[in-house]
């Protein structure tokens, strides 16, 4: 019988990784996630009789209480979601991992729910239109999905799909974060934006976080599929002599 050497599974238990990707990766996200956590925080300042920095400031704080868990959750599930893909962390510390992945799903789940809400009954802006509308209801069933479905796939122990799905949850979530550089991108170079600009800038930023989701997760699967086909060593077969 041919015997072989253990080799990284599918579920990323005994992947090798980088000292940097234990830093990169959170700190990467994080910067990502600063453009909705200071936004949001700032627009909880002007809720709380601070100066109004933010535009469209009537139209946003006439649903408060919908837009305070909004920005909330969004800030939890962005800050604390970051520290969920650093590889030693959560390796090392899988008490805190699933002790903070419960807070993760939670606060997805309600980032969605309270988008969708703010989307359907909050008075549109001056630059939504209806396909802006649409898509945002898209986007925020799928992020919902995504978190269910990594819930259940962890609960099923099936890591890899787990892994996946937040991933794919996480990069819907963190739309905000790249469309200020697409919406950056327009004003340069077309000028103000207009209904079809912001409609383009905003999917633009969903669709690069969509695309950069799937390819981290199809490079993992093929990785750990080369680290298996170079894992197995058979043992069954005497060495040949030397000379």
């Amino acid at each position: 019988m041919s015997e072989y050497v253990q080799v990284p599974s599918p579920s990323g238990k005994s992947a090798v990784w980088s000292p940097a990707a234990n830093w990169l990766i959170p700190v990467a996200l994080l910067l990502l996630s600063a453009v909705p956590v200071v936004a949001g925080s700032l627009r909880l300042a002007e809720m709380v009789g601070g100066l109004p920095v933010l535009p469209d400031g009537d139209r946003v704080r006439s649903a408060p209480v919908a837009l305070v868990a909004h920005i909330v959750s969004v800030t939890v599930f962005s800050v604390l979601g970051a520290f969920q893909f650093a590889p030693r962390l959560r390796r090392r510390r899988r008490g805190w991992h699933r002790i903070a992945g419960r807070l993760v799903v939670l606060c997805g789940l309600l980032t969605a729910l309270t988008g969708l809400w703010l989307t359907l009954f909050l008075p549109r802006g001056a630059a939504d239109g209806d396909v802006l509308v649409a898509i945002r209801v898209v986007v925020s069933v799928a992020m919902a999905a995504c978190v269910c479905l990594g819930f259940v796939a962890v609960r099923r122990r099936d890591v890899a799909a787990h892994r996946s799905w937040m991933i794919r949850g996480y990069a819907i979530g963190m739309g905000a974060g790249t469309q200020f550089f697409t919406q950056m991108a327009w004003l340069a170079a077309v000028g103000p934006v207009t209904t079809v600009g912001k409609t383009s800038t905003l999917t633009a930023g969903w669709l690069i976080n969509i695309v950069v989701a799937e390819w981290i997760i199809r490079h993992r699967a093929t990785g750990s599929g080369r680290q298996r086909g170079a894992g197995r060593v058979s043992r069954s077969a005497p060495p040949r002599p030397a000379g």
